[in-house]
């Protein structure tokens, strides 16, 4: 089967089932496991560019959305070239990656006629249903099936109320606080989760308000980023005051974003993370994080 994913997520679920070899084609986001880089590339996005700031690429993205356009190019010579049996997409988030629709309409233009599946989970449960979607498409469902029990087991809530108030930060500037998955991940911690509920959007808000009502634990996750990328931004001074007025007992850490932003199997590594950062125990990472700002006991 020839293979070609436009969603980090789906490449990561296809490597993770033993399918990797059949992967023909990805997007310029699709970056793990790391041997996927010489894959060839269908898709660009047109509006990020890491070295711009977070508001001046969410600035971007609106203007293009606003002109009801797409945010990704996807290349159409590649497709027709590469004759993929199956898509992997999505048609949950316009800025994540382009539609189950303009994919159908680009193997149009290029004359193919691969099957399409379209992976639009919202919840942590969608995810582990959207990874059994990519085995059936496979045609191999059973490893998706263990791998999913393996992944449920992990993310099982421990028993008791929740320890501790925990806000999952997804973008700088504006600050958007993680919705969809990532309020079950912070369930399946132990914690209780600050901003939307499960499976709705992520939400805008302000540092201002972070601040004048606190979580206990505050992660900084922004979609696309990796902890270097994020530390880079939090040098800007406003960005770095605005931060460190959110004065989080239990500190303030920058994590990667597959961790939370990508539903795949490394969610459940989130979960972890979560959990590790409320038990406040020494560690040793098990993922890309690093601590921002100590808590307050720390600094005493």
């Amino acid at each position: 089967m020839r293979i070609v994913s436009v969603l980090p997520s789906a490449t990561e679920i296809v490597f993770v089932l033993g399918h990797g070899a059949e992967l023909v084609g990805r997007s310029a986001e699709c970056d793990y496991p790391p041997e996927v880089a010489s894959l060839p590339v269908v898709m660009r996005p047109r509006t990020l560019d890491l070295d711009r700031s977070s508001a001046e690429i969410d600035r971007r993205v609106q203007d293009v959305r606003g002109r009801d356009e797409s945010l990704y190019d996807l290349d159409i010579d590649r497709l027709s070239e590469l004759a993929p049996d199956l898509i992997l997409t999505q048609d949950l988030c316009r800025v994540c990656s382009v539609t189950d629709a303009e994919v159908a309409s680009a193997c149009a233009r290029a004359d193919v006629a691969p099957r399409i599946v379209s992976l639009t989970p919202r919840t942590l449960a969608g995810v582990f249903a959207s990874i059994e979607a990519v085995g059936r498409a496979l045609e191999d469902p059973a490893p998706a099936r263990a791998l999913t029990r393996r992944l449920r087991e992990r993310c099982a809530r421990p028993p008791g109320p929740a320890v501790a108030r925990v806000a999952v930060v997804e973008w700088l500037d504006p600050p958007i606080v993680a919705g969809l998955w990532t309020p079950d991940i912070v369930r399946a911690a132990g914690g209780e989760s600050i901003g939307p509920r499960s499976g709705r959007p992520g939400e805008r808000t302000g540092w201002a308000r972070l601040s004048s009502d606190p979580p206990d634990l505050l992660v900084l996750s922004p979609c696309s980023f990796s902890v270097d990328r994020s530390r880079r931004e939090l040098e800007a001074p406003a960005l770095r005051r605005a931060v460190a007025g959110v004065r989080a007992p239990l500190g303030t850490f920058i994590a990667d974003e597959a961790y939370f932003s990508r539903p795949g199997p490394r969610l459940a590594d989130g979960v972890e993370l979560v959990r590790h950062l409320l038990a406040r125990a020494p560690w040793d990472p098990p993922m890309p994080v690093a601590p921002y700002a100590a808590g307050p006991e720390a600094a005493a």
